[in-house]
């Protein structure tokens, strides 16, 4: 199979979405996605014009992934374009953080995507200490810091409490680690820049 793309866009992940989709329709099979991550910020809020994968959780788990995996193979993308690693971070307060994503509507797959709030804590709680670390030596950018900004920004949240209130909400029992309040202080260095 050839090397994954570097990125899938938006129209492509949509593609792959109905890609699955008819295979879904060929089996008579109903089935959801819940979308997180660059995907969810792709096709909900237009925030990204691409991402590296699709991190979801779905149902019925075996025939999507399989669906998925014939998907990769006809289009020549890497076999995990969408993959359900972002389950381990999710909460168990997130009834009520999904909506309908009304731009991918499909016979036989249902499509969600997190809300801004709850992807935003999602981010924060996950921030990956390989992205901190890039911070920590002085990089300009990461895509998650990016991402958790125009968040911030979309839901109007400007002070370091209005972040962890909003990790709290999703995330009760979690203790806040080291590597989220790192992220959370660089959140807030891009949005109050020194002048």
């Amino acid at each position: 199979m050839p090397d994954r793309k570097a990125y899938l866009t938006r129209e492509e992940i949509f593609a792959g979405l109905g890609g699955v989709n008819d295979l879904l329709k060929e089996q008579d099979v109903q089935g959801e996605i819940c979308l997180y991550g660059g995907a969810c910020l792709c096709l909900a809020f237009s925030a990204r014009n691409s991402t590296k994968d699709v991190d979801a959780a779905f149902q019925p788990t075996p025939i999507i992934r399989k669906a998925a995996f014939e998907v990769a193979v006809e289009r020549g993308w890497h076999w995990n374009w969408l993959n359900d690693d972002v389950t381990g971070f999710l909460s168990h307060r997130d009834g009520g953080s999904l909506e309908a994503v009304a731009s991918c509507e499909f016979s036989h797959l249902k499509v969600y995507a997190a809300k801004a709030e709850y992807l935003l804590a999602m981010k924060c709680l996950a921030a990956r200490m390989s992205e901190i670390e890039t911070l920590v030596e002085g990089a300009e950018s990461s895509s998650d810091l990016e991402d958790a900004v125009w968040l911030c920004r979309k839901l109007g949240l400007t002070e370091r409490g209005d972040l962890l209130e909003n990790v709290s909400v999703y995330y009760p029992d979690s203790p806040i680690p080291e590597r989220t309040d790192i992220f959370i202080d660089e959140i807030m260095n891009r949005m109050h820049p020194a002048t």
